[in-house]
């Protein structure tokens, strides 16, 4: 097992090295962290994990949640590729919040995890009120028997990469800047799911992807439409174009869904995992009049995707040439 809801049961406890952080987007600062971890692990014959925090500690506590940058799925698969064997996912609890940063080193770090050695940023704060900091971090691991690791801070053009910088960047729109903090072209991944199937009656059928967790009330860190290019559906990326809102030409329930169009692709996906890359913003998201007026602006959106993909050539077929069988695959 690398995932863990919680703490791990005291027969599955091993003496680990433990990266501490929210991880939202697992930045080039992130990665450096959980690197170092898995070192530090290595050195002295550890497990490498990670401890984060699900959904975001500011929703539990009634403040307004920052913007999403990846999915669940991204932030675990990002974690594990960077290094770490374990992944665990705290429920940031009323029960959890009230812990002293005594109390949380001790129950959690240490009878929780059996923690040896523990990594966090260098502005991290835990226990109740955010009283503690990495200063009292490492006091308590001298007590407590762990060593602390204060990771350095990342910079990029002589600025700190931070998540609220990538968040700053896919808000406006600048895939660019947030690859560059990311260290990666900015994706989501994800179960496709069904959906309304409005885009197939609209000659435009969509794989669907839910960036959100259920009952969360954060919003995603991007939104609007995309050229895009997905892994998932055979050997090589595909091209497509891409909304990722809440449908507010067609829907009131503020469902947020990452609506993805193949194109030239038929098959069945539900509930295959799916990457989606974002290529280049077409436009923000839009509320049109109808549903005519709907359908004509997703062709001049797949159009013009299919022009910034280098797929000019196949653009006249967009609007009817799609197969019965796609359709009925495809919500």
């Amino acid at each position: 097992m690398k995932v863990f809801r919680g703490l791990p049961h005291p027969l599955l406890r091993r003496p680990c090295a433990v990266a501490i952080g929210n991880f939202d987007g697992m930045h080039a600062g992130h990665r450096a962290l959980v690197e170092a971890t898995a070192r530090a692990a290595a050195d002295r014959g550890l497990l490498p994990a990670a401890l984060t925090f699900e959904p975001h500690p500011r929703e539990r506590l009634g403040g307004t949640p920052p913007a999403r940058i990846s999915t669940l799925g991204d932030k675990v698969e990002e974690l594990l590729r960077a290094g770490a064997e374990r992944v665990h996912l705290m429920n940031f609890s009323p029960a959890l919040a009230a812990l002293t940063p005594e109390a949380f080193a001790n129950e959690v770090l240490v009878e929780g995890l059996d923690a040896r050695w523990v990594a966090a940023g260098a502005d991290f704060r835990f226990g109740r009120g955010r009283e503690g900091d990495i200063e009292d971090l490492a006091r308590l691991g001298r007590k407590l028997g762990f060593e602390v690791h204060a990771s350095p801070i990342v910079a990029h053009y002589g600025r700190k990469v931070s998540s609220t910088r990538i968040r700053e960047a896919l808000s406006r729109g600048d895939l660019y800047e947030a690859g560059q903090l990311l260290g990666r072209r900015y994706s989501m991944c994800g179960r496709v799911i069904h959906g309304a199937a409005l885009g197939r009656k609209l000659g435009y059928p969509t794989l669907n992807l839910a960036p959100i967790p259920p009952g969360s009330h954060a919003e995603p860190a991007i939104r609007g439409v995309f050229a895009v290019l997905v892994e998932g559906l055979g050997p090589a990326p595909l091209a497509g174009v891409a909304s990722l809102g809440c449908k507010p030409t067609v829907a009131s329930d503020r469902r947020w869904l990452l609506e993805t169009h193949v194109f030239d692709w038929t098959g069945n996906a539900y509930g295959r995992r799916i990457r989606v890359y974002f290529i280049e913003k077409i436009r923000d998201e839009k509320k049109f009049s109808g549903l005519e007026e709907l359908k004509a602006a997703i062709h001049c959106d797949a159009l013009r995707a299919r022009r910034i993909l280098g797929l000019a050539a196949g653009a006249a077929r967009e609007a009817d040439t799609h197969e019965p069988t796609a359709a009925s695959a495809r919500s």
